[in-house]
């Protein structure tokens, strides 16, 4: 089983920061890549409203990680998560809503 980072957890926080990110986007069909910025507008919206958490599914050069925390904003290139944490959005193999 995967395990689920945080960026609470100070281990997790580092393990996140030094990931190494593919220039590729790792989703192939504009319709899923689509999807994905929706999912991405949708969380930050859901955000400021009452703290929505997501799991993201996150890839980079060696691994797949579940990365859990709050959308604050998304663009077109990148996401700003909670604790000024920024990662690029063509990493970001699906976002996944927590009730």
């Amino acid at each position: 089983m995967m395990s689920t980072l945080t960026v609470h957890c100070p281990t997790d926080f580092e393990t996140i920061v030094n990931m190494e990110f593919q220039t590729a986007d790792v989703l192939t069909s504009q319709r899923d890549r689509v999807r994905r910025h929706a999912s991405l507008l949708r969380a930050a919206v859901l955000e400021g409203i009452n703290e929505c958490e997501v799991l993201l599914l996150v890839e980079d050069t060696k691994s797949v990680k579940k990365l859990r925390s709050r959308i604050i904003a998304t663009g077109n290139d990148r996401v700003l998560l909670e604790r000024g944490l920024s990662i690029p959005v063509h990493c970001i193999r699906q976002v996944e809503f927590l009730s």
